[in-house]
C-alpha cells in the first residue's frame, strides 16, 4: 500500500512543477521529487516533527556521505515542510490509517491532495 500513496504523491509533486520547467541547475525535476519524497515521509512518520524528521534523515544520508550536516538536513526539512503540506498530510493519513482496507486509505490520501493545482510549485 505505501508503495500505491507514494505513487499518488509523487504526481502530486508533479503536477505542481506542471508550467516550471526544470527548476534546478543540478538536479533534474524527476531526482528533486525523490529527495522531496524522502523529506514528506520523514515528516510523515514524526507527524510533523522537523527535529525528528531531520535527525532520521541525518542518520540514514550520513551513513552515506561524510560532507552532511545536520543543519542541511533541518533546512531541507523546513523547507519541504513549508512547500508541500499537502502531501505531507496525504503521507500522514497514509500512516495513521495503514491498518484499514486499502480503499479507505487511498481515499484518505487523494481527499489530502485534492488540494494541490497543477502549477502550484513557490520556488521561495
Amino acid at each position: 500500500m505505501e508503495k500505491e500513496v507514494k505513487k499518488l504523491i509523487k504526481e502530486s509533486l508533479y503536477k505542481r512543477l506542471v508550467g516550471h520547467g526544470e527548476i534546478d541547475n543540478i538536479l533534474n525535476n524527476g531526482a528533486l521529487v525523490e529527495k522531496w519524497m524522502t523529506g514528506i515521509m520523514a515528516l510523515g512518520y514524526n507527524a510533523c516533527d522537523i527535529e525528528l524528521a531531520a535527525q532520521d534523515i541525518y542518520e540514514m544520508k550520513s551513513a552515506f556521505l561524510d560532507q552532511i550536516s545536520i543543519e542541511d538536513v533541518r533546512a531541507f526539512v523546513c523547507l519541504v515542510n513549508n512547500r508541500f503540506t499537502e502531501e505531507i498530510m496525504a503521507f500522514i493519513r497514509y500512516v495513521e490509517l495503514r491498518e484499514e482496507d486499502d480503499s479507505e486509505i487511498i481515499s484518505a490520501v487523494q481527499e489530502e491532495l485534492n488540494f494541490v493545482e497543477e502549477g502550484d510549485f513557490l520556488l521561495s
